[in-house]
């Protein structure tokens, strides 16, 4: 009896989990929770602030932009494309509901002194 054959896919690059000024510019994916300071579909961005800097969001698709709105809090996976704005291709934007962003960020910065 023959053994399925797995097909097997590249493994992507993890996402380094990091708030917007932690960005460096040499990483190859990054994830940030941030809020929607503005939107605009026409030249399919949005702009981003975690309470400490902004980003620029770039989007190839107005469908990934499906439900963003001014004030949703977004947790992104994303390609850094420039540091001065901060600007992000985005790769996946997935609405946080009920999200404590103060609780987030005192865990994130506890879990930092053990990593």
């Amino acid at each position: 009896m023959e053994e399925p054959v797995e097909e097997t896919q590249p493994k992507r690059v993890p996402a380094k989990e990091c708030f917007i000024n932690e960005i460096k510019g040499n990483e190859t994916r990054v994830a940030i929770v941030a809020s929607v300071v503005s939107v605009n579909r026409a030249k399919k961005t949005a702009l981003v602030s975690d309470n400490a800097k902004e980003a620029l969001l770039k989007f190839d698709d107005l469908a990934k932009m499906r439900g963003i709105k001014e004030g949703t809090i977004l947790r992104v996976i994303a390609k850094p494309l420039s540091l001065q704005p901060v600007t992000l291709q985005v790769e996946l934007a997935q609405e946080l509901k009920d999200f404590d962003a103060n609780l987030f960020k005192k865990v994130k910065e506890l879990w930092a002194k053990f990593v």
